[in-house]
């Protein structure tokens, strides 16, 4: 995942941009999981969660409204969950450690108590900006990814733009059914 990461960053040119990524790597965003217990809850999960966001908001966006810049696209495809890896210095999601003194397997992490409750997609807007010029459209994209499914979404109603909900609708589908390519292949290695 890290070299796919690394083929989407080359192409992004913004100034500023490798010094996010710099800052990304002390951040943790290459080692951490993307939730707690649901989609890419293990080590690398984010950045393999990030990567593949992008690439469905590239694929669809050929079809459906091209004149999008890919560049818009790559940054807030990588960058919309950013807030999961660490924010004001606390790692956001951490060990979830059962009384057994093992990690629990159903739910292998849990948000860090040591943070306050300031969503993920704010942290995120908040840590990029510190480094990127964004667009009104990427800013908007990225603090409303998660649509409707937030306390706040419901300012998203009729006020929906192609950039937000294209990275909406590819992290709902990552999220969703990123590991049925994976459970195909699987299953398809076993059979043959």
């Amino acid at each position: 995942m890290i070299k796919e990461f690394e083929m989407h960053s080359e192409l992004i040119k913004r100034d500023g941009w490798t010094e996010l990524v710099a800052h990304m790597e002390r951040m943790g965003y290459f080692k951490a999981p993307a939730s707690t217990s649901h989609h890419s809850a293990v080590t690398q999960g984010l950045v393999r969660h990030s990567c593949k966001v992008t690439d469905i908001m590239l694929d669809s966006n050929r079809h459906l409204y091209p004149q999008l810049s890919e560049e818009s696209i790559r940054i807030v495809g990588l960058c919309h969950d950013l807030g999961k890896a660490e924010y004001f210095g606390e790692q956001f999601y951490i060990d979830n450690i059962l009384k057994s003194g093992k990690r629990s397997d159903s739910k292998p992490y849990e948000h860090n108590s040591k943070l306050l409750p300031i969503p993920h997609e704010t942290a995120s807007l908040h840590i990029v900006s510190k480094f990127l010029q964004l667009t009104q459209d990427e800013a908007y994209a990225i603090l409303y990814h998660n649509g409707l499914y937030t306390p706040t979404g419901n300012v998203t109603k009729g006020n929906e733009r192609p950039l937000q909900l294209l990275l909406h609708f590819a992290d709902m589908w990552e999220s969703k059914f990123g590991n049925m390519r994976l459970e195909q292949k699987v299953i398809a290695e076993t059979m043959f």
